[in-house]
């Protein structure tokens, strides 16, 4: 990509020009707006963490909901409530002119989407479930300190004491037990444990979102290996993650007031006198785009991540399809202070090693910047880290209506305090170890597997995801958290989040 500065970069997210013939495009989508039995009560965008609990809870209120998923369902087991789910019911819309297929490029349908900027490369989750499919399992809950420096709004005893546990009773995680932490191929996170314990680090079994039982029928040569030989990250739905699509979704869809759709791209909103209009495009499992059509709302909860909840808003703004005066959509955007590290113990440690990533450990020797080290399960005989602090600075998304793409505006920050920190943490974790660093590819030292911001509280939009400038439009995923989750796995913090959100929002809708 080629550099731009950041008066570039703004100038080019704010093309008016481009904008309207973008209105345009899209706006033979329906023009006369009502069309009959078009409307729906309450969208969802997005399937991950923050929709899921968003359909949930809106179906338990009794407020009828969909929930749109460009992605397709990965399923694992033969009794799948969400089977059948893709198609757009009858009815319920208001169709607009067919797309013959193969008429424009593929769309991405799952399970990821790389998105490339200048200084880094982010990965989504792309399909129902979205990315507690994709995800090493962790839901780490962040120290108390640590969060009310980041969110001093929000009361951290309400987080403790209701939310997070209500996310991790729903999904059914628990910390790995000692009989599995003892079998043969959890050797490196035995190892990592003692490592961290001579640094002088703080260890941490946090609950993750695995069924232990059938991980323990692996060991015991009852089924076949997955999660214990290390495969239990980017591969699908396998039998023992519980991803959401097996807990809120299900029990949302179980409840006969939420649809999902997958295979479903919303392409733009429409603010409506009553409501918004969805632009959505039915896209075949290649990718292709099938038809365009339109759904109504009268109430709109974007949870599609922080990259394309902060797209689909910069790119509806820039249209004039949305237009309330929120300049702040796109601020507040960052990496989780995240870093992944590796190092070679004095002595290997045997290989696969099993998964999930289940070990953490804290080094608090800087109390303004605590560092998490997470014991990340790799197929060779180093160890590997995912180091997450917070951030001193960050950074902005914009979006570019030429290549229809978001545009991430990103310093590396490779020489601030937090990158120091993190730098001096893992050091002294290789000094107790003996080992020595192992050098990753470039291009795993640019990927960013936790973005978050670009619509945070008390910025963009109020303590419940309300955004400025418009009537019931909230954001619930991790586009609320100022880029960081408090140098923890941000997964937890933002579903808890967004169960925070709903439940002072769909008791009243």
């Amino acid at each position: 990509m080629r550099k731009i500065s950041r008066r570039q970069f703004i100038h080019r997210s704010s093309l008016l020009a481009a904008g309207t013939a973008l209105a345009a495009g899209c706006s033979n989508s329906n023009s006369n707006g009502s069309g009959s039995g078009s409307a729906q009560h309450a969208i969802v965008i997005g399937s991950g963490f923050a929709g899921s609990v968003a359909a949930l809870r809106l179906a338990q209120a009794g407020v009828p909901v969909t929930v749109l998923e460009r992605g397709q369902h990965w399923q694992s087991e033969s009794a799948n409530v969400l089977a059948g789910s893709n198609g757009v019911a009858s009815g319920n819309t208001n169709p607009l002119p067919p797309v013959q297929a193969g008429s424009e490029p593929p769309r991405n349908t799952g399970l990821l989407e790389s998105i490339s900027g200048e200084t880094v490369s982010v990965q989504c989750g792309s399909c129902i479930g979205g990315g507690s499919l994709v995800y090493g399992g962790v839901l780490i809950q962040p120290r108390r300190e640590t969060f009310r420096r980041l969110l001093p709004q929000i009361s951290y005893d309400d987080m403790d004491n209701i939310y997070y546990p209500r996310v991790l009773g729903q999904i059914g995680a628990a910390p790995i037990p000692d009989d599995v932490l003892d079998s043969p191929t959890y050797e490196s996170h035995r190892v990592f444990i003692a490592d961290s314990e001579r640094a002088g680090f703080e260890v941490l079994r946090p609950n993750t979102s695995f069924d232990w039982d059938m991980v323990r029928q692996e060991i015991a040569g009852d089924i076949p290996p997955q999660v214990s030989i290390g495969n239990y990250a980017i591969n699908g739905n396998i039998p023992a993650k519980r991803s959401t699509d097996k807990n809120y979704l299900r029990e949302a869809v179980q409840s006969g007031k939420a649809e999902v759709r997958g295979l479903t791209e919303v392409e733009m909103i429409r603010e409506l006198p009553t409501g918004y209009a969805v632009v959505c495009c039915r896209l075949s499992a290649a990718g292709e785009v099938l038809e365009r059509y339109e759904l109504q709302c009268t109430h709109l909860f974007l949870a599609a991540g922080s990259m394309n909840s902060s797209k689909l808003l910069l790119k509806s703004q820039l249209a004039g399809e949305l237009k309330g005066a929120n300049d702040r959509i796109g601020r507040g955007w960052g990496t989780n202070g995240d870093q992944l590290v590796a190092n070679l113990a004095s002595v290997p440690v045997a290989s696969p090693q099993g998964g999930p990533a289940c070990i953490a450990s804290i080094d608090h020797g800087d109390p303004d910047y605590p560092i998490t080290s997470m014991h990340s399960p790799a197929p060779f005989t180093a160890q590997l880290q995912m180091l997450m602090s917070t951030p001193d600075e960050l950074g902005q998304l914009g979006y570019d209506p030429v290549s229809d793409k978001v545009q991430i505006l990103w310093s590396p920050d490779g020489a601030t305090p937090s990158a120091l920190a993190r730098r001096a943490s893992f050091q002294r974790l290789l000094t107790a170890s003996g080992g020595t660093e192992v050098n990753l590819p470039s291009f795993l030292g640019k990927t960013i597997w936790h973005p978050l911001g670009g619509t945070v509280m008390g910025d963009a939009c109020d303590n419940l995801g309300q955004l400025y400038g418009y009537r019931n439009l909230y954001v619930v995923d991790g586009s609320l958290l100022p880029g960081s989750a408090g140098a923890a796995n941000p997964a937890l913090t933002v579903a808890a989040n967004a169960e925070r959100i709903m439940a002072a929002v769909a008791p009243r809708l």
